[in-house]
């Protein structure tokens, strides 16, 4: 998981992965929890595995040094393979946003959008930055949702991520699901019938740090838009990757 995006870049994604996998068993940072999973990628910050039948990716320092040890000893990164070298391509992210925006292009067409709204003045985004100081106008499900943004090592707009408030465990099955419902909605009216659809996750399955999602989107121009809940601490959240990356739906053999 990217620490200055916080929790967004944790995602569980459907892919068909037949032929690429390499099983084995991992362990967290402290050691007290482990599980199986097969290893597909990583890019010297992130680490994607294929557990059941989707993808968890997140921080690689969330993983126990034995296991970082081993992806640098048998996956070193090429400098060239890293996400961050290459340019995404032009194209909608969200609203008038652009993937490949700079951050100046970001700031003035957040500012001039009808759909968010900022909680902090012009000064202090110098001091805090983006990442969650923009929020849709109007509530989704009854909640609003937050902006957070990845950028390349250029400076220009990679993804775009929406979270809805982080809220207690007593709120999941009820405002935060409202949130989930009325989001389908409104991305399948802007993208069509999604290409993966799935239940509700259940919080039981979530952990800290951990995005599972339950949606996946494919646009025209090669991008993907991706729904799920997630948690951090002990809150959850509705979140929305919408990303410059093209995801493939998990294929299940019978």
């Amino acid at each position: 998981m990217t620490m200055k995006t916080p929790l967004f870049l944790l995602c569980l994604v459907a892919c068909s992965l037949s032929g690429l996998l390499e099983a084995r068993l991992w362990r967290s940072s402290d050691g007290k929890k482990s599980f199986e999973a097969d290893y597909i990628s990583n890019d010297a910050k992130q680490v994607t595995l294929k557990k059941g039948t989707g993808l968890v990716t997140f921080d690689i320092k969330k993983l126990h040094i034995d296991d970082q040890t081993w992806l640098k000893k048998n996956h070193p990164l090429k400098k060239n393979d890293a996400q961050n070298h290459a340019p995404p391509p032009k194209g909608a992210a969200f609203g008038t946003l652009e993937f490949g925006d700079t951050h100046r292009e970001v700031i003035k067409k957040l500012k001039e959008s009808p759909i968010v709204e900022s909680g902090a003045a012009d000064v202090m985004l110098a001091r805090i930055g983006l990442n969650g100081t923009y929020r849709t106008k109007q509530t989704i499900g009854g909640l609003h949702c937050y902006l957070f943004f990845d950028w390349t090592e250029a400076g220009t707009l990679r993804e775009v991520s929406l979270r809805s408030k982080p809220l207690d465990a007593s709120s999941y099955g009820g405002s935060l699901k409202a949130n989930w419902k009325q989001l389908i909605e409104l991305l399948s009216q802007l993208h069509g019938k999604p290409v993966q659809d799935g239940f509700y996750p259940d919080s039981e399955d979530l952990q800290d740090g951990l995005i599972l999602c339950s949606h996946l989107w494919n646009n025209s121009a090669g991008h993907s838009v991706l729904l799920g809940t997630g948690q951090e601490g002990d809150k959850y959240s509705v979140v929305v990757r919408i990303t410059s990356e093209r995801i493939k739906p998990v294929i299940l053999n019978e």
